[in-house]
Order: structure tokens, then C-alpha cells, then sequence
């Protein structure tokens, strides 16, 4: 065989398999978030069904929980609830905390848009939200994941920390099939004790 002809063989194998890597990266790109047994959400009420559908197996005792919508055209909020700079990349987008008390607690779900790879946004949840929002209390234990176009983020401390473990777990029984997990926990003795008088955080009630 010519020199030529073993040259111009080599350089169609090195382009087939460019573009095998090229198609390869797109495909993983494209189907990034994987399947999932979580149902199709399609309303912020659906996004509500499926927090109460997590909250089955959980006893949740005395804490009274109320489930709202976040605004994505607030940044304040998205910021306070994900720890996220705007909601751009989310369809719909749930909270659920206690209505009122000293219990630091929140479940965090949310859709992501398509073209989103929502365990990427599930990692830069936990690095970036606040343990500490509520101020006079803190979350020891974050959980976050995401399961196909969905993202789920929950932490807790004290009575909330065991709540919290119970919603992460049975949010990945629902979806059976899940990203990357990310916890994050901090011992009590890194905690700063409370200053006096701070006010209790509240979640806003639904107008």
C-alpha cells in the first residue's frame, strides 16, 4: 500500500472518531439528567402533590409545614430558598418550611428547564445556600440530589435534621433513580451562639 493511501486511511479514522467523541458528548449532554419515576410535573400543583407525596412516610410531629411557590422573578427569594443568584433555569419551583418556630428546616424542589442539567444545579445549590438563613438557627445537615429534570434540596437541624433525612430518603424512593448526591453537615461546636432578640424566621403565607 502507497504512503499516501495509509495517510489518507489514517486521517478518515482520526475524523471518524472526532466525530463519534463530538456525537457521544452531545448525546450525554442532551440526555444529561438520565429517567426518572418521579411523575411529570406540568403545574405548580402538581410540583405541591409531589412535596405531599414525599411528606407521606415522614412524621413530622408538631412541626406544621406550609408548601408555596417561589417567585423565579425575585431574586431575593430564589437567593433566600436555593442560594442561586435568579430562577432562570427553573420551570417551576417549590419551598416548604414551617410556617413559624424555632425549628430550622427546608425542602427545596424544583423542575429544571430543558437543556438544564439539574444535578449540576443541585451542586451549586448546596455550595451556595445559606444553613444559617434563619438567623437565631442553623441546619447542621443539607441534602441535595436531582432525579431527571428534577432537583431536590432539603436541610435541617436539631428536631429538623431527622425530619429532613426522612424526606431526602424518601424522595429518592419515589424516583428510584438519581444524580449525584451532595451533603454537607456542620458540628454544633462551629456553630456562633445566637445573638438576643433575634427575630424567629417566617415563612411568608400565600396571598
Amino acid at each position: 500500500m502507497k504512503k499516501s493511501v495509509k495517510i489518507i486511511i489514517g486521517v478518515i479514522v482520526v475524523v471518524a472518531i472526532i466525530a463519534g467523541i463530538i456525537i457521544a458528548v452531545n448525546f450525554s449532554s442532551k440526555n444529561s439528567n438520565g429517567k426518572t419515576s418521579l411523575p411529570e410535573i406540568s403545574s405548580s400543583e402538581d410540583l405541591h402533590a409531589l412535596v405531599e407525596k414525599i411528606y407521606e412516610p415522614v412524621t413530622l410531629g408538631e412541626l406544621m409545614i406550609q408548601t408555596i411557590d417561589v417567585d423565579l422573578t425575585d431574586a431575593n427569594s430564589v437567593k433566600s430558598f436555593t442560594g442561586l443568584e435568579d430562577g432562570s433555569n427553573f420551570e417551576y419551583l417549590s419551598v416548604s418550611e414551617p410556617l413559624i418556630g424555632s425549628i430550622p428546616y427546608s425542602l427545596v424542589i424544583g423542575k429544571v428547564k430543558e437543556g438544564t442539567n439539574a444535578n449540576e444545579i443541585a451542586k451549586q445549590m448546596s455550595e451556595s445556600i445559606d444553613q444559617r438563613k434563619w438567623i437565631c438557627v442553623t441546619a447542621n445537615n443539607l441534602y441535595a440530589t436531582s432525579s431527571g429534570e428534577y432537583v431536590f434540596l432539603v436541610m435541617g437541624g436539631q428536631a429538623g435534621t431527622e425530619i429532613a433525612k426522612s424526606a431526602y430518603d424518601s424522595f429518592k424512593n419515589i424516583a428510584q433513580t438519581i444524580g449525584k448526591e451532595y451533603e454537607k453537615s456542620i458540628p454544633d461546636d462551629e456553630i456562633p451562639e445566637d445573638p438576643e432578640g433575634t427575630p424567629v424566621f417566617q415563612v411568608p403565607t400565600e396571598q
